[in-house]
């Protein structure tokens, strides 16, 4: 039943810049598990993750993809992203689920400059989902 439902309500892969026009999300802010210590997490740094946002609005198959710079940023992306709370456009009324992904900011400095260059390290392709296939198949 459940490959029955999926098949039936199959993802969409959009850019970054598009998720907007299918999903909001709820909140400006939300938490994550920050680790107790680790490489680099005082340092301005960001991480990208992938995601699909469900038909009931929550984020789920959450991969880190690319952080800056390397350490434990990622998870902490990773924690946050799995505390994600969507809310539908009246364009996406059927709550189609939609793989996307988006960039976390992490200690960023003041200056614009410096901002969008640190952001620029995790900016990855456009991708598009691709289900993992089962062991044996």
């Amino acid at each position: 039943m459940a490959s029955l439902a999926m098949a039936e309500n199959p993802v969409r892969s959009v850019k970054p810049e598009d998720l907007e026009k299918f999903w909001v999300m709820m909140k400006d802010s939300v938490q994550g598990d920050a680790p107790l210590g680790g490489k680099n997490m005082n340092q301005p740094g960001c991480a990208a993750v992938s995601f699909i946002v469900e038909g009931n609005g929550r984020a789920s198959n959450i991969t880190i993809e690319k952080v800056y710079p390397e350490g434990g940023l990622g998870d902490f992306a990773a924690s946050i992203a799995s505390n994600l709370e969507f809310l539908p456009t009246i364009t996406n009324a059927g709550r189609d689920r939609v793989f996307s992904s988006m960039i976390f900011p992490f200690n960023l400095p003041a200056e614009p400059e410096a901002r969008q260059a640190v952001m620029q390290n995790c900016v990855i392709p456009a991708k598009r989902w691709k289900p993992q296939r089962p062991a044996g198949r």
